[in-house]
């Protein structure tokens, strides 16, 4: 997707009106920043910096659950545009991370959501990142499955084969420290597992080869990459709420 460079401000505006919506801030708050063609999350005193899963310092906002007090999930999001001449600019990619925790316990990131543009191939085909991976995409970060003794106890209870019928099992100390050592193993796969948020196999069969596939594609304009951002912006904090 190619537009006029002059259009970014105001895109970078309306993305801005969301945010502050979906975050319960006043619309006209500065909560993101235009750096260059690098559009990303304002210095403010509502702000937050965040460690992301690159090890890259960050500054989110915070929604407000279970408060606006006491915010316990933050956002963190980007924008990146390449000059194509001087007056043209050529999208690159966007992101959101979900950051959880509060103030006080050095919020980690547990979710995201991007979108990347292709490449051009021989004969102009489109060549996505990942071969056949989701374009947009959402990952689940390891940093999700780490959790307290219940969770861990329970999680193992349900991946167990069934107990004979009519035995009780106690889940004590030890049987639940095992569960956390089996379970709690190396997940950094999942950083390379890309979850398609866009994926038309409803109207075109994939025959699991052929790329680009229905689960492919770039955003068409900047209404449609606006409308993008502010559905994912405001369906990630219903359902967190």
């Amino acid at each position: 997707m190619r537009v006029k460079s002059s259009d970014l401000k105001s895109h970078m505006g309306s993305v801005n009106a969301v945010l502050g919506e979906v975050c319960h801030l006043p619309t006209s708050a500065h909560l993101l920043q235009l750096d260059e063609l690098s559009v990303s999350a304002a210095s403010s005193a509502v702000s937050l910096e965040v460690t992301n899963d690159l090890g890259s310092i960050q500054l989110a906002i915070p929604l407000p659950i279970p408060d606006a007090a006491q915010p316990e999930y933050w956002i963190g999001l980007h924008e990146n545009w390449r000059y194509v001449n001087r007056r043209l600019v050529e999208f690159v990619d966007c992101g959101l991370r979900l950051f959880i925790g509060t103030r006080a316990e050095s919020p980690v990131q547990v979710m995201r959501l991007e979108w990347v543009a292709p490449s051009l191939g021989a004969g102009g085909q489109s060549i996505y990142t990942g071969g056949h991976a989701g374009h947009p995409h959402w990952h689940i970060d390891q940093a999700a499955l780490a959790g307290p003794n219940d969770y861990w106890r329970t999680l193992d209870a349900l991946t167990q084969p069934d107990t004979i019928e009519g035995e009780v099992e106690d889940f004590d100390e030890v049987s639940v420290q095992a569960s956390s050592k089996r379970l709690g193993g190396d997940y950094s796969w999942m950083k390379k597992l890309h979850l398609p948020a866009r994926a038309r196999w409803m109207d075109q069969n994939w025959d699991g080869r052929t790329i680009p596939g229905p689960h492919q594609c770039e955003p068409q304009s900047l209404d449609e990459l606006g409308s993008w951002w502010a559905g994912a912006l405001r369906y990630l904090a219903t359902e967190l709420s």
